[in-house]
This record gives structure tokens, C-alpha cells and sequence, in this order.
């Protein structure tokens, strides 16, 4: 037997000066700041947390209002502007499907892209992919719609949308509806105009800067998995369908008495089931179980009923009342054209009273400094 007990192995210099290598450097990463490190393992910040206590911190990113837009010159270094997206368009815009269409089935990239090389057309750009020279489909729509923020047209199209009578009426609260898909998406965009970054960012990127700045996040730029969202290249293709006056057929005029007739029936059907109906359940209730004859209880039914009714309407116009949540959740993501015709009539029929008007948002602060 070998006895190893008290073996004392002697490091040689070169071991050593390892060691104090080794333990210099661990003592000099210890004293830096380390990144403040994100919730999903193995992926880090590139910027140090702000010292607060925000677990979202970001670096202020600048808005693309209120200078020359970033995203803009960006496909325009990249020989993509607005104008090139416009007239790309013109190339395969007669095999795409109408507006609504597009909307109700929201065909996916990968299948126009099949429609477009079928039929042996340069596919646009926003349906490239990165490896093909592709630009995303949300950074194309961006550039399109602040194009047109920057030449004046969103707000001359928001404008014509308003109506001085509703508004007037309402006290300001309620606006006319707006049922034309491509009304709809500028509106949304509008809204969220002020926290657009100035540089081309991440959808993800995107979505957290309009919510950092309290606004509302449209559709076309929620997550993929909300119920809510439809693609921003059907947002893009919509919008420029409506520049070449695809969607005219919607503002018909033989469309707009039907469905507006159609939600006046439904909404008066509403107020006597839910209302009358409820008053006269009490005051016919009364007298089937002999509680009210004609000569017995009668002022004392008729209050009941009256203050059964008037609570009722109270119920009624709490349901009804438009918000400015509503918008892309009550009539569809893009308004009822949005959806198909059997689920469209079913949202009319379950909010008559959208269809004709919706609450007034608060005016964007980039929208009224370029107005004055």
C-alpha cells in the first residue's frame, strides 16, 4: 500500500502567474455594471437599466414627427419611397382580391406571394424575403402612411370622416362611424402618429413604444396572436387599393341604406325587448298573479313599472354607449367590412348603435400642431 497522505504538490511559476492572471480579471469583472439582463435566459440588454425601477426601461427613442422622418429616409436610401411603393403596386394590382376580401380571409404572405409568382409578376418588395432584397411589409406601411401625415392628406381625410351635426348633438362625445376599411386604418394610425420611432425598429419594438406613450396601439401592429390583429401587409395592400378607388363599391349608396336600416330596425327591436319589454313584464306580471286589478294597485304598478323601465334604459345605455375601446373590437378589426357577411349583420344586430356612431378620441398633439 501507498500511504498519499500528506502529499504537498508545489505549483511551478508559470501555474501561478495563471492564477493571479485568473483571479485579476475575475476581480476586475466584478466591479463593472453588469447589463440589466431580460426575463428570457440568455438574452441581455445592450443598454444599462436607468437606476429605477421600470423592468421595461428603454433609452428615449425619437418620434418621426416633427422632423424628417427616419423610416422615410431610410427606403429612400434603399430606393423604396412611397411613390415606389405606389406605383410597384400598379404591376399586380389586378390579380389581388378586393378589399374586403383581402380583410375577411386575410390571405398570408406566404400565399400572395404563391398568386403573384403564378402569374409571372416582380414581386413587391414587402413581400420579399431579407435574403431577396425584402423590406418588412409594417416598415412600408409606416413610410405610406406618413407620407401622407406629411403632405396633409391623413388630416384632410380625417376631417371629411367628422360630422359637425353628430359632434354637436353629442356635446363632442360621439363622431360618425367610420365603415370604410381604409378610413379605419388611417384613423387608427392617426392616433398613434406621435410614437412612431424615427428609426426602422421591431414590431415588438414598435407595439411598446406606442403603449409607453399611453396611445393606442392599431391592429395592423398588435401581436400576431390577438384576436383583434389583421397583417400590415392587408393594411398596405388596403390602402393602396384605396388610392387607385377600389373600395368605392363600399360607400355605395344601395349598401349604405341596407345595413342602416338594417341596424335602425335592430336598435328599435333592442330598446322595446330590453326596455319596454322589461316595464311591460312587470305591469302584465302584476296583474297575472293578481297583485294589480282594475281598481287595486294600479298608481302603485304603474310607478313600479315606470321605475323598472327607467332603470332598464339606464342598463341599455350603459351596454350601448360607445367608448374608445370599442374601436376594432365591436364591429370588427377593421370595421364591419371587414367581416364576413353572416358575422357582419350578427355584430350589426349586437351593437346597432356603432354602426352609426363612435366615441371621439382624443385629438393627436402632432395632428393639432400641424393644424395651427
Amino acid at each position: 500500500k501507498h500511504n498519499t497522505n500528506n502529499i504537498k504538490v508545489t505549483p511551478s511559476r508559470e501555474e501561478k502567474e495563471r492564477i493571479n492572471r485568473n483571479l485579476a480579471q475575475s476581480m476586475a469583472r466584478e466591479q463593472e455594471v453588469p447589463p440589466e439582463t431580460s426575463p428570457v435566459i440568455g438574452i441581455s440588454a445592450s443598454f444599462p437599466d436607468d437606476g429605477s425601477m421600470d423592468s421595461n426601461f428603454d433609452p428615449e427613442t425619437p418620434s418621426a414627427i416633427g422632423r424628417t422622418s427616419s423610416i422615410s429616409a431610410t427606403l429612400v436610401s434603399a430606393k423604396y419611397e412611397a411613390a415606389a411603393i405606389r406605383a410597384e403596386f400598379k404591376t399586380y394590382k389586378s390579380i389581388l382580391p378586393t378589399p374586403d376580401q383581402l380583410l375577411q380571409k386575410q390571405h398570408s404572405y406566404q400565399m400572395l406571394r404563391q398568386e403573384i409568382l403564378k402569374n409571372n409578376l416582380e414581386l413587391p418588395r414587402f413581400l420579399k424575403y431579407k435574403n431577396e432584397g425584402g423590406i418588412k411589409p409594417h416598415h412600408a406601411l409606416c413610410c405610406l402612411l406618413l407620407s401622407e401625415y406629411e403632405d396633409g392628406t391623413l388630416n384632410e381625410r380625417a376631417k371629411q370622416s367628422e360630422s359637425c351635426l353628430v359632434r354637436t348633438l353629442s356635446f363632442g362625445y360621439l363622431n360618425r362611424q367610420l365603415n370604410n376599411p381604409a378610413n379605419f386604418i388611417r384613423d387608427q394610425f392617426s392616433c398613434a402618429v406621435d410614437a412612431i420611432p424615427a428609426d426602422v425598429v421591431k414590431p415588438g419594438i414598435l407595439r411598446k413604444k406606442i403603449r409607453d406613450r399611453g396611445l393606442p396601439i392599431p391592429n395592423y401592429f398588435l401581436d400576431p396572436e390577438d384576436e383583434k390583429q389583421f397583417p400590415p401587409h392587408i393594411a398596405l395592400l388596403v390602402i393602396l387599393q384605396d388610392g387607385e378607388q377600389e373600395l368605392r363599391h363600399l360607400d355605395h349608396f344601395f349598401y349604405r341604406v341596407a345595413f342602416s336600416s338594417f341596424a335602425a330596425i335592430a336598435l328599435a327591436l333592442r330598446i322595446v325587448l330590453e326596455v319596454i319589454g322589461a316595464a311591460g313584464a312587470i305591469w302584465g306580471g302584476a296583474e297575472v298573479v293578481k297583485l294589480r286589478t282594475a281598481t287595486k294597485n294600479v298608481e302603485l304598478f304603474r310607478w313600479i313599472s315606470l321605475g323598472v323601465g327607467g332603470l332598464s334604459f339606464l342598463r341599455f345605455v350603459i351596454l350601448n354607449a360607445p367608448l374608445q375601446e370599442d374601436d376594432g373590437d365591436i364591429l370588427g378589426p377593421a370595421g364591419p367590412w371587414s367581416l364576413r357577411l353572416p358575422v357582419r349583420l350578427r355584430a350589426v344586430t349586437e351593437h346597432p348603435f356603432h354602426y352609426f356612431v363612435r366615441a371621439t378620441r382624443p385629438s393627436s398633439q402632432s395632428t393639432s400642431k400641424k393644424d395651427k
